[in-house]
């Protein structure tokens, strides 16, 4: 298992972080499933945004990006660099999320996916989200904040 520690993204963590990203999604792409350019201007979204990493050795190993709403907190992306993949970084990021939610008085998580990332859909489903809405091929979903 991989040792790491959760903590705020600085704009010095944006290279591993886009680098993250990139890996995380390339498996996806060489499928030929078509996925946003998450990884374009996260300086900038670090700078703008809630942005957590994990933080493996000097490496950044996953990277969760999160827009504070009205009633609810959208995760934008998450990624997990596939070298950290099955370490249990995934449900560190939600559970950090969930505490940002919590912190706002927010009682909502909301995000999206895509229908043929099935692994990933199943996490979330392991972790307590349900779907919410579908449209082609982005599921919507979302969870309670539970409380502390």
């Amino acid at each position: 298992m991989t040792a790491f520690h959760i903590r705020p993204a600085m704009a010095g963590d944006a290279p591993g972080a886009t680098e993250t990203l990139r890996a995380a999604y390339a498996p996806y792409r060489a499928q030929g499933i078509a996925l946003p350019p998450v990884e374009e201007g996260v300086a900038e979204t670090i700078e703008e945004t809630p942005v957590f990493v994990a933080q493996s050795g000097v490496d950044i190993a996953g990277v969760i990006v999160l827009r504070i709403g009205t009633d609810h907190l959208q995760v934008e992306n998450l990624a997990v660099h596939p070298a950290a993949s099955g370490s249990g970084i995934a449900t560190a990021l939600l559970q950090q999320a969930e505490r940002v939610a919590r912190q706002r008085g927010l009682a909502t998580l909301r995000l999206a996916t895509h229908s043929a990332l099935a692994r990933t859909i199943g996490l979330y489903r392991h972790l307590g989200w349900t779907n919410s809405e579908m449209s082609g091929p982005k599921v919507m979903m979302e969870k309670p904040v539970s409380p502390d």
